[in-house]
């Protein structure tokens, strides 16, 4: 007998799309035919009319702000996620190990969605030499700051090397924020603070694409010395593509990932949300955006992280003061769904790929997670691809409340998930409890990025 049945949608999966129901025992996906009947299962889901997908993955969350990670996970559930990947970030003076295992137990105590730990170096030279004990904890990737010079969170090349030959050794992946931030610093200074220009006017000068496309290449090239396997996180600006084409081509283990406002918006909405909209790398101009769609249909980009950084801002605020970051893990698939494969941009099964699939086998969770297969953990969204809702600030589960695609309409809404076997979400409710989650040890940066398009 099984414990749920899934009848009659449209499972998608990077493979294909094909009308199959899928049934489930205990935490696992134990059967998958055309034709399932009812009477086997203790509860049947309706799914007619509608798709079912695997669980998504959202491979960069920071539960560190106004979110924890009790909320993070929250938010993300409700948006279709199922398993995150946490940023651990390692204050200058903070314990490695100890920062390592407390992220870990707050996970485990108060997340309500599976996942898996980053570690965030913010005092490489201190840190980056703990790496291969940070690794037998079960964190195998890394990220490195190569902007935010003046906060004193930028890595130089010196220790972006030392990074890059260290996680080689062990088997793991450099990630790394690709500005440079050396450069945008001065460029900030003298637009800023010599000639006296609000930064709302100038941000795309002080944060410019090719300082980004240059920023890219070093690392990736850093990274091709050291034989080390790398991840650009959230890459944003259109010049950066052919860059990572390239180093691609040339067979160097290279990943990138872009975000949901990067494919959605463009700087207009600076005027609509002002202080609200500031996240680092800059949202840029209309050519950035289509530059990335183009990268995301041509397997250049190879997930879609969220980057989900609530802080809390309000929209007069002063632009520069104002914090980097803004909420986006419960509106990503709905948006990327609408923006994608809506417009045709991209097909059902590649949106699965870079949302699923991809960021599963990037980080070693494949194929429990990631696919929906006999014997992968039952991690499963129903989606409704006709429900068209309007995305608004008083209904984000954030804490910060507030989202920057307010009066959005959107076509397409996840209206079921469950996790391992249990329901997440169903009727409009998270039905998951704190505590209820399994933290997973990482392999990161094993699979060739050709296996990924």
């Amino acid at each position: 007998m099984l414990d749920f049945l899934i009848k009659g949608g449209l499972l998608i999966t990077g493979e294909g799309i094909w009308k199959a129901d899928v049934g489930i025992t205990g935490e696992k996906v134990s059967l998958i035919e055309g034709e399932i009947e009812a009477e086997k299962s203790k509860r049947v889901i309706d799914a007619r009319g509608k798709y079912v997908l695997p669980g998504i993955i959202d491979p960069h969350t920071h539960p560190v702000y106004e979110d924890g990670v009790l909320e993070t996970a929250r938010a993300a559930a409700y948006g279709g996620t199922t398993f995150l990947l946490f940023y651990a970030y390692i204050k200058p003076g903070q314990p490695v190990l100890d920062t390592i295992k407390w992220f870990r137990d707050e996970g485990l105590a108060n997340s309500v969605l599976d996942f898996g730990l980053h570690a965030g170096f913010f005092d490489a030279q201190n840190q980056v030499p703990l790496i291969p004990e940070i690794f037998k904890l079960g964190v195998s990737s890394g990220k490195i700051f190569m902007a935010y010079a003046k906060l004193k969170w930028m890595t130089d090349d010196y220790w972006l090397m030392a990074a890059a030959d260290i996680i080689s050794q062990e088997g793991g992946l450099l990630m790394v924020h690709a500005e440079n931030g050396l450069a945008n610093d001065y460029l900030e200074d003298k637009l800023l603070l010599k000639e006296g220009r609000p930064q709302q006017e100038v941000f795309l000068q002080t944060n410019p694409d090719i300082l980004e496309a240059e920023a890219v290449n070093r690392a990736c090239r850093i990274a091709q010395v050291a034989r080390c396997p790398v991840y650009i996180v959230h890459n944003s600006a259109g010049k950066s593509i052919p860059v990572i084409r390239r180093i691609k081509e040339e067979g160097h283990r290279v990943y990138a990932e872009t975000c949901p406002q990067y494919l959605c918006l463009n700087d207009e909405v600076y005027r609509k949300f002002g202080a609200l909209a500031k996240v680092g790398p800059p949202i840029r101009t209309e050519f950035d955006r289509l530059a990335l769609w183009e990268g995301v249909q041509n397997g250049t980009i190879d997930t879609i992280g969220s980057d989900h950084a609530a802080k809390a801002k309000k929209l007069e605020d002063d632009f520069f003061k104002a914090p980097y970051g803004s909420p986006q893990c419960e509106t990503m698939l709905s948006l990327i769904f609408d923006e994608g494969v809506n417009t045709g941009r991209i097909s059902l099964p590649r949106m699965v790929k870079l949302m699923c699939e991809n960021p599963a086998k990037i980080f070693g969770l494949y194929p429990r997670k990631g696919t929906i297969k006999v014997g992968s953990d039952a991690d499963l969204v129903v989606f409704d691809p006709s429900m068209k809702h309007t995305l608004k600030n008083e209904e984000q589960h954030t804490r910060v409340g507030y989202t920057l695609y307010h009066g959005r309409e959107v076509l397409g809404k996840p209206i079921f998930s469950m996790q391992r076997g249990r329901i997440l979400l169903e009727d409009g409710e998270l039905k998951s409890k704190p505590g209820s989650s399994q933290f997973f040890p990482t392999r990161a940066g094993q699979v060739d990025p050709s296996d990924l398009i």
